[in-house]
């Protein structure tokens, strides 16, 4: 049986699952707000109702960490009751996740989230390039680094701020060219925040990982005004030209053994190839794996892909 951690709206979830009916293979999804309670945990089993179907650890034989996770403690009236539940739970919690880690499948709870920093430190030990960058909240080390680039961007160290309106649109942090009079502007001390060199581009390359196998596409976005720093702050009125790619085989090998080293079976990955060097270089990696935006562009069915490896 297959076990899907997800949340309820997942719609590329939707469609894995549609092949899995196609393929008949048994599953049992979990959002986040599945109704789940734990019966019991030995050393060699563990026992957890499911919307009231009951599963025995050893009747899961694969895993596919999309999204969420799961809740056995409910709240209390009684607030320092709750924080009392609530350590337990993460004790708890810390078990299952580790036991779910175990079975085979397609990402886990260890790898969910993946610090851009330390994810840069190996792109340098493992000599794939990425652009030099700066973490600073001093204006003078900044224009320190602006002087010596002469391009850069800013961007979140982790996921991107959205806000909802009160006309409940939402607004999203793109990465950002940052100017010198951007610089000026800025107290002398502001709250550290990460800096990178702009990489002129040919293009850029989105791309998905499925246990060794790459499913890339290269975005042609660097000739539109509003796409050509960040691709998610899309045209809709100009779409950017994209078609399959194919990275050579030695750049391949160089990414799987970074993702090998991360512990990561499938992920998705940015690169952008410089148009002053013509040298790849690695931006930004998602560990949960986005492939809907590659899937149908390119005709990959990464969906099926999905479903046969579970």
């Amino acid at each position: 049986m297959i076990l899907i951690f997800s949340i309820t709206d997942d719609y590329s979830t939707a469609m894995v699952i549609n092949w899995l009916l196609h393929l008949k293979k048994k599953f049992i999804r979990i959002n986040e707000d599945t109704d789940a309670k734990l019966i019991s945990i030995t050393e060699k089993d563990f026992i957890i109702n499911i919307n009231g179907k009951t599963i025995h650890s050893n009747e899961i034989t694969k895993i596919w960490y999309r999204r969420g996770d799961i809740d056995f403690v409910k709240n209390f009236n009684s607030q320092h009751i709750s924080n009392y539940l609530s350590a337990e739970n993460a004790s708890l919690m810390e078990y299952i996740h580790f036991t779910f880690d175990k079975k085979d499948g397609i990402n886990n709870f260890k790898t969910r989230d993946i610090n851009k920093l330390h994810l840069l430190d190996l792109c340098s030990k493992l000599k794939i390039p990425a652009p030099n960058f700066i973490v600073t909240g001093n204006k003078e080390a900044l224009l320190e680094f602006y002087k010596q680039e002469k391009n850069i961007i800013s961007k979140p160290l982790n996921a991107p701020l959205s806000i909802f309106d009160t006309d409940d649109f939402i607004h999203l942090t793109y990465t950002t060219e940052i100017t010198a009079a951007d610089i000026e502007a800025l107290p002398n001390e502001f709250v550290p925040t990460f800096f990178q060199k702009n990489i002129l581009k040919s293009y850029e390359i989105r791309c998905f990982y499925l246990n060794g196998n790459f499913y890339a596409m290269a975005i042609f976005s660097q000739s539109n005004s509003k796409t050509k720093v960040d691709f998610r702050n899309y045209d809709r009125s100009k779409p950017n030209r994209i078609t399959p790619y194919q990275f050579p085989k030695y750049y391949e090998r160089k990414i799987k053994g970074l993702l090998d080293n991360m512990g990561l079976n499938c992920a998705s990955f940015d690169v952008v190839l410089s148009k002053e060097d013509q040298q790849y270089y690695f931006l930004d990696l998602n560990p949960i794996g986005q492939f809907g935006m590659v899937s149908s562009p390119c005709n990959y069915n990464l969906e099926k892909e999905i479903a046969l490896n579970l």
